[in-house]
């Protein structure tokens, strides 16, 4: 009996041991975080509704209903050039609203996204996280438009923007019309609308602050975007954070090692080369330099290990400290990163 109760005390110990191992400290309970649930405002279906005859007298309430954003959108994204009170302004709303093709997009977005209950209910819970890391800070309004395959996401006047015409599937014809390269498409989908959306608000309101401009700092920058987006989204798998896809995330594993010895050996972490930073930051179907199976983009998830690597030794270090720091030296370091052989 005695020798039972001590295996049982031994096991239950195992448990208690593995299960503080496997602590995630992003996952916390949002339960008692009060927001007003996120409710999605439509402008395509605003702007595709509007009467041709009366763009005029039917803007003003456009512009109150979305504010400065709007003519912001008419001016930069639709239009790229005059605004509300330009002369050209009803011709051209007229065009982009009355075109075959466009049209087409409005109707294709229309039966894929009837509703956005999806996105409101994720981003009512990302909102949640970011209250409990950052309750000083004001949330955005959230709107979906067409923007005629100009712009994914936009942020302006506290209102994040998502592109529907970005969001139609990877079969789209309309991508194989324009197109697009394999790797551009992947991610336009249903499924990565959620995260591109946290990611792209994240980028928005966290500027590059590192006090240098070499590669070690781009990359440190997007790890700190990229672990808020965890904290933001803990349920999210990686693949989808990065538009990776498994195999592509498992080279990042496999070659951890050997990519970071190549980028260590050709001096590159503290280049200020342009050419260089971007070879390794930037979308793009390969990293030609290391190998046609390496993905692009792979300085940013060596900026994202070093962060979670710095977080997970300094427990002490808040959300909001991290994104404060301007040195990306001290966050290598502190991380202790080193890849294994």
């Amino acid at each position: 009996m005695i020798k039972n109760i001590n295996r049982y005390i031994v096991i239950g110990l195992c448990i208690v041991l593995l299960a503080s191992c496997n602590s995630n400290r992003l996952k916390i309970d949002v339960s008692n975080i009060t927001i007003p649930p996120v409710k999605v405002e439509r402008l395509e279906k605003d702007m595709f509704s509007m009467p041709v005859d009366s763009i005029y007298q039917y803007s003003p309430r456009l512009e109150k209903k979305y504010g400065k954003f709007y003519a912001r959108f008419v001016i930069d994204i639709v239009f790229g050039g005059g605004g509300v009170m330009d002369s050209s302004y009803a011709a051209s709303l007229r065009r982009f609203i009355t075109d075959n093709d466009l049209r087409h997009v409005y109707d294709t977005c229309e039966r894929i996204y009837p509703d956005m209950k999806f996105l409101e209910s994720g981003l009512t819970d990302a909102f949640k996280h970011f209250k409990y890391y950052f309750p000083d800070r004001q949330l955005p309004k959230v709107i979906t438009a067409i923007s005629g395959f100009n712009n994914e996401l936009a942020y302006f006047d506290s209102t994040l923007e998502i592109s529907l015409d970005w969001y139609m599937g990877t079969k789209s014809p309309f991508y194989i019309m324009l197109r697009w390269p394999d790797y551009k498409v992947m991610h336009l989908s249903k499924d990565y609308m959620l995260s591109d959306a946290i990611y792209g608000w994240l980028q928005s309101i966290f500027k590059p602050n590192e006090n240098k401009n070499d590669m070690l700092s781009a990359i440190i920058h997007e790890g700190k975007i990229r672990y808020l987006q965890d904290a933001l989204l803990p349920e999210v798998d990686d693949t989808i954070k990065m538009w990776y896809t498994k195999k592509q995330m498992e080279y990042c594993k496999q070659f951890e090692f050997n990519v970071w010895a190549k980028i260590i050996e050709k001096n590159l972490l503290y280049s200020t080369d342009p050419t260089n930073i971007t070879k390794y930051t930037e979308d793009g179907p390969f990293i030609a330099e290391i190998s046609h199976e390496c993905p692009s983009r792979i300085g940013n998830w060596y900026g994202w290990q070093i962060v979670r690597n710095y977080m997970a030794k300094n427990s002490k270090v808040t959300l909001a400290q991290l994104m404060d720091e301007t040195d990306a030296d001290k966050i290598l370091r502190k991380s202790g990163y080193k890849p294994k052989k």
